[in-house]
């Protein structure tokens, strides 16, 4: 259990997560998913409501995730030379990053989610791209709609055995990947289907 998430469990409270998850969004590297698996064992503890962990959490992920959108976009490709972003998208992100944007659209904001490591990267890249922030808040608080609830769920549960529950977080997370890779296979051969149709009928 990192050290952080032990001090968390034993001294902290659900406003010192907020401000981890906040400055974690900014590039902090403190994994998102353990603060949220932290929030579960307070909530677990008595500490917390799970709606008020929830509600919390959800506030401090978004308010980082936007902060860093914002940041790329006002800058533009200079952020890529600036602190934090520098740090964040090395050029073997960047390139998997643009790789994915252009087979899968604004759609891999809510991917990203659900991708440690990428997901500072991605949002950041979001903003570079000129993504409308309305898109932005759209995707990805659709894929925090998905994460939070369940990470924090996982950790109420499992609160006396947080090695599982990192299992649990992995497998939870492959699952999303994997549904989300089927229904991107079923929506590209619906199109192919349909174009077909099209130029049947004509």
């Amino acid at each position: 259990m990192p050290d952080i998430m032990g001090a968390l469990v034993r001294y902290g409270s659900i406003y010192w997560i907020f401000g981890f998850l906040v400055v974690a969004g900014l590039g902090l590297p403190i994994p998102e998913d353990i603060m949220l698996l932290a929030a579960g064992v307070l909530v677990q503890q008595g500490k917390a409501s799970y709606v008020e962990a929830l509600l919390w959490c959800a506030f401090g992920v978004f308010v980082g995730d936007t902060a860093i959108f914002l940041m790329a976009r006002r800058l533009g490709p200079a952020a890529l030379e600036r602190a934090p972003l520098k740090w964040l998208i090395t050029r073997a992100r960047r390139e998997k990053i643009e790789e994915m944007f252009a087979k899968h659209g604004n759609v891999i904001v809510f991917m990203a989610r659900h991708m440690a490591g990428l997901r500072a990267p991605t949002f950041a890249m979001a903003g570079l791209h000129g993504m409308p922030i309305t898109k932005f808040w759209l995707w990805d608080g659709l894929g925090l709609c998905v994460s939070a609830p369940v990470v924090i769920g996982i950790g109420y549960w499992l609160a006396d055995n947080l090695e599982a529950a990192k299992q649990k977080l992995a497998n939870f997370e492959h699952i999303v990947l994997g549904t989300l890779a089927v229904a991107a296979i079923g929506y590209f051969v619906w199109r192919r289907l349909r174009r077909a149709n099209s130029l049947q009928e004509h």
